[in-house]
């Protein structure tokens, strides 16, 4: 097997940052029209995403930053109104599979993943589908134009509001890849999107506070994901960071 130092310089020439938190524990993806991505959750939805080889549908008006789709500068009542009925339609039609670009930043595990007692699972998604998340530290300055109804906010004003956050979200080095409602799998009030095709399990991170047993969870990915690396993260010794347990790297 490579040495740790071997698979980090893997990471490097395949233009991923030297401090992936991935870089010591397996190999980044091969083809580079595929990019590895993180989805951190609790562990009984990712032990159950793993199961039905699904991933959740995120709807805007769920999501946890108050300004999505808002980042737009109006001073104007009319013109606010306009986007906000946009963002209403948005919700209704589309969703949005989130992912991080890495997992090594606690409060991510902290956010959203039941505080390190949850579960990071690693994506090889094609680099066409998503969308890299703009981060901002002002909002757009935008005008509407002569437009006054939401299906007439221009392509580009749409696009812009769909991929920009605050930059005090800047720590989740998100990429987004917006699904039509239509097209994703409806349970109850949820929606899901199959895992398969351009996006496919590579691995499993056990949080640092996880209780679940990790050949349990071995046991169960191989059943489904023969070819996912499962392994524990724990806290790092010298910095604030979450990374692999090399104790559990096969």
């Amino acid at each position: 097997m490579f040495t740790h130092e071997m698979l980090r310089r893997e990471w490097i020439t395949a233009g991923y940052k030297s401090d992936m938190g991935s870089a010591i524990a397996c190999r980044p993806p091969a083809d580079s029209s595929t990019i590895r991505l993180y989805n951190l959750t609790s562990v009984e939805h990712a032990l159950s995403n793993i199961e039905n080889r699904r991933i959740k549908v995120s709807r805007f008006a769920d999501l946890n930053d108050p300004f999505e789709l808002l980042a737009a500068n109006f001073k104007e009542h009319k013109t606010r109104q306009v986007v906000r009925n946009w963002k209403d339609k948005s919700h209704s039609l589309m969703g949005l599979l989130c992912f991080a670009g890495d997992w090594s930043e606690p409060v991510m595990w902290s956010h959203y993943a039941e505080k390190h007692t949850g579960v990071c699972l690693g994506f090889d998604v094609k680099r066409s589908t998503v969308e890299q998340v703009n981060y901002q530290d002002d909002r757009i300055l935008a005008a509407l134009g002569p437009a006054s109804t939401p299906g007439m906010l221009s392509e580009e004003l749409q696009q812009q509001l769909l991929c920009t956050k605050s930059g005090g979200w800047r720590y989740e080095e998100e990429f987004r890849r917006f699904v039509s409602l239509n097209d994703a799998a409806a349970d109850g009030p949820l929606h899901f999107w199959p895992i398969c095709g351009d996006i496919q399990l590579a691995e499993v991170i056990l949080g640092p506070l996880c209780e679940e047993a990790l050949e349990s969870v071995r046991r169960k990915v191989k059943q489904h994901f023969p070819s996912a690396v499962v392994f524990k993260a724990r806290l790092a010794f010298q910095s604030f960071k979450i990374v692999p347990d090399s104790r559990t790297i096969l």
